[in-house]
C-alpha cells in the first residue's frame, strides 16, 4: 500500500479537522505534485471501508484517466462513470465520475464528494452541491481562487497545508530557472471576462497581436536551443493556428515538434502524448489544452508564449514542470509572454487566502496573500550574468547610475526570486549546522554574512543537504577569517 507522505498527512488531517469543527465544505489548496488525488483516494477507500458511499468528481476526461491509475495503486474497488465506460456500476461504494456524464445522468447517490479542479466550478455542479446541502464535498485545486466559491451552499473553509516553497525546499517540487525577454506588444487588447470570474486578453484579439510580431517564433526556437536544447519541452500560445505553426517551425529547425488541441479524437491525443513520452518529439504546442490535468514528471522546459492576466492560468501552467523525475534538477520557465512582469511574483509565491463568497466586488488578486516584502528589482549582471538586486553585483560591478539597461530582442536573461535563493541558503546552512552539532544561531550568523540582514521570519527551517556553491562560500569565510586572525596576531 502506498503511504501517505508527511504533508498529505497534514491535510488529511486537517479535513477532518475542519469537518469536526462543524465545517461541511473544505477546500485544500495545494500545488501540482501534492499528490492531490492520492489524499483524495486513501480517505475515500477508508469511507467506503465504512459503508459511506462516495465520489471523485473530474473535470475532464484526462483526469478520469490520472485518477483511475491513483485508485489502482491503492487497491479501491471503484466504479467509472464517464461516458460508456465498461467499468460503470451503480453498486460500488466509490464512483469516479466526470462531471458532465454524472450531472447528466443523474444516477448518482452518496454520503461524500470530492472535487478536483474544484476552481472551475460548473453551473450543474453548483446546483448538486446546494441541492445535496447535508453531504460534504471536498474541494480540490492548486488554485481555490475564482469568483463565488465560497458563496453559499458551496465551498466554506480553505486549507492551505504546505506551500510550494516548503515542497521545493523538501524535495517534493523542483526549483525552477525563470528567463524573461522578448514579448510581444499587446497593450492595445481588450479584455473579456472568463467563467472563472476574472479577466483575461480576448483570445481572437490576443491571437492576431502575436502573429504581428515577425520574430516572435525566431527567438523562441532560439532560446530554446540556448537554454533547453534537448530537454522534454511544452509551449503554450494564444491560439491552435499558432500552436500548429510554432511546432512546424521547430520541426523546420531540427527540433522535433508535434502541436496537440482538444478537438483531436481521443485516439490521436493519445498517440501524441506516448509520442512526446517516449522523445519522438521534443515540443508538445498547444494553446491551452496541457493547462490542466497533464502530468508527465518528465517535462524539464515550459515555454510560454501565451500572455495572460489570469492568475489561475498562470500558475496551473507553471505547475506542469514542477514536478520531479530522475536526472531532472531544475526546471526551466522561458517567458516570451510578459508573464512574470506583469504579475510581479512568481508562480511559486502565489498562495491563496481567501475563498471569494460574493459578497464585495471580486477581484483576482484580493484572493491570494500579498508577499510579506516587496522584493526588489532583480538585474542580470553584464560580467558574470548571475541575477543580483540592488547596485552592485557580488562581483563588483557597479549599475551605471545615468543609463538604462534595456534586454529586448536577445537571448532571454535569467531571473532569480531573492526569498527563494534566501531560502535555499537558509536551509542549507540550518543542514550544515545540524550535522556538524553547531549552536542554532550559527546558520543565522551565516546568512547575515551572506546577505547583510538575519534570516526573515518568513522562511522555513528546514535543512536541505549543501550545494557545492554554499560550502565554498563557507569555505571561503573561513579561510578569510583565519587570515585576518594572523594578521591580528602579528600586528
Amino acid at each position: 500500500m502506498t503511504e501517505l507522505r508527511p504533508h498529505q498527512v497534514k491535510a488529511r488531517q486537517q479535513i477532518l479537522d475542519a469537518l469536526a469543527a462543524g465545517y461541511k465544505r473544505p477546500v485544500v489548496a495545494a500545488p501540482c505534485s501534492f499528490g492531490k488525488t492520492l489524499l483524495a483516494a486513501s480517505m475515500i477507500k477508508e469511507l467506503a471501508a465504512e459503508g459511506r458511499r462516495c465520489v471523485f468528481y473530474c473535470s475532464n476526461l484526462k483526469l478520469v484517466s490520472q485518477t483511475t491509475n491513483t485508485f489502482d495503486r491503492l487497491g479501491c474497488d471503484y466504479s467509472v462513470l464517464q461516458g460508456q465506460d465498461w467499468r460503470f456500476d451503480p453498486r460500488k461504494m466509490i464512483q469516479i465520475a466526470s462531471v458532465q456524464t454524472a450531472v447528466r445522468r443523474k444516477r448518482l447517490e452518496f454520503d461524500f464528494a470530492f472535487i478536483d479542479e474544484c476552481h472551475v466550478l460548473f453551473k450543474s455542479m453548483k446546483e448538486l452541491m446546494r441541492n445535496w446541502s447535508n453531504v460534504n464535498f471536498v474541494g480540490l485545486s492548486a488554485t481555490p481562487i475564482s469568483k463565488g466559491i465560497g458563496a453559499d451552499g458551496l465551498f466554506d473553509h480553505l486549507i492551505v497545508p504546505i506551500t510550494p516553497r516548503e515542497l521545493i525546499s523538501q524535495g517534493y517540487l523542483c526549483p525552477t530557472d525563470y528567463y524573461v525577454g522578448r514579448a510581444a506588444d499587446i497593450s492595445h487588447v481588450k479584455l473579456k471576462a472568463l467563467s472563472t470570474g476574472g479577466s483575461d486578453y480576448d483570445p481572437d484579439e490576443l491571437a492576431k497581436a502575436v502573429e504581428q510580431d515577425k520574430c516572435l517564433a525566431g527567438d523562441i526556437i532560439q532560446n530554446y536551443q540556448a537554454h533547453g536544447e534537448g530537454k522534454q519541452a511544452i509551449c503554450f500560445t494564444p491560439s491552435i493556428a499558432q500552436s500548429k505553426n510554432l511546432a512546424q517551425e521547430f520541426t523546420q529547425a531540427g527540433i522535433p515538434a508535434v502541436h496537440i488541441d482538444g478537438y483531436m479524437d481521443t485516439e490521436e491525443r493519445d498517440v501524441i502524448y506516448k509520442g512526446h513520452k517516449e522523445k519522438l518529439y521534443k515540443i508538445l504546442c498547444c494553446s491551452k489544452l496541457l493547462g490542466v490535468g497533464f502530468d508527465d514528471p518528465s517535462i524539464e522546459v515550459l515555454i510560454m508564449a501565451h500572455p495572460t492576466k489570469s492568475r489561475i492560468f498562470y500558475v496551473q501552467t507553471a505547475g506542469r514542470i514542477w514536478r520531479t523525475h530522475p536526472g531532472k534538477e531544475r526546471a526551466i520557465y522561458l517567458d516570451h509572454s510578459g508573464n512574470l512582469q506583469r504579475f510581479g511574483v512568481f508562480p511559486e509565491d502565489i498562495i491563496p487566502s481567501t475563498l471569494d463568497t460574493g459578497e464585495t466586488q471580486y477581484r483576482e488578486k484580493n484572493q491570494v496573500k500579498e508577499p510579506e516584502e516587496k522584493e526588489k528589482k532583480l538585474q542580470v549582471c553584464p560580467q558574470c550574468t548571475s541575477a543580483f538586486s540592488g547596485m552592485r553585483c557580488e562581483c563588483g560591478y557597479t549599475v551605471p547610475v545615468v543609463k538604462k539597461l534595456y534586454t529586448d530582442n536577445q537571448i532571454l536573461q535569467k531571473m532569480e526570486s531573492d526569498t527563494g535563493k534566501m531560502q535555499q541558503w537558509y536551509s542549507e546552512l540550518l543542514h550544515i549546522a545540524n550535522v556538524k552539532n553547531y549552536k542554532t544561531g550559527w546558520a543565522a550568523w551565516k546568512f547575515k554574512s551572506k546577505f547583510g540582514v538575519w534570516p526573515p521570519r518568513s522562511l522555513h527551517k528546514v535543512p536541505v543537504p549543501p550545494t557545492q556553491e554554499t560550502i565554498n562560500y563557507l569555505t571561503h569565510l573561513a579561510i578569510k577569517d583565519r587570515y585576518a586572525r594572523k594578521h591580528f596576531a602579528s600586528a
